[in-house]
């Protein structure tokens, strides 16, 4: 799950942006971009 960083709303680990507040999600701690992982793998 994710937390947003605004309202505190656990959101799905798909979630891009806050189902409560619509905020950004991916500045938050539990956001795993798989790109960013895979990219040190190329």
């Amino acid at each position: 799950m994710i937390t947003c960083g605004v309202c505190g709303h656990l959101n799905d680990p798909s979630a891009v942006v806050c189902a409560e507040c619509g905020s950004d999600l991916s500045d938050s701690p539990d956001f795993f971009d798989e790109d960013d992982f895979f990219d040190d793998y190329d």
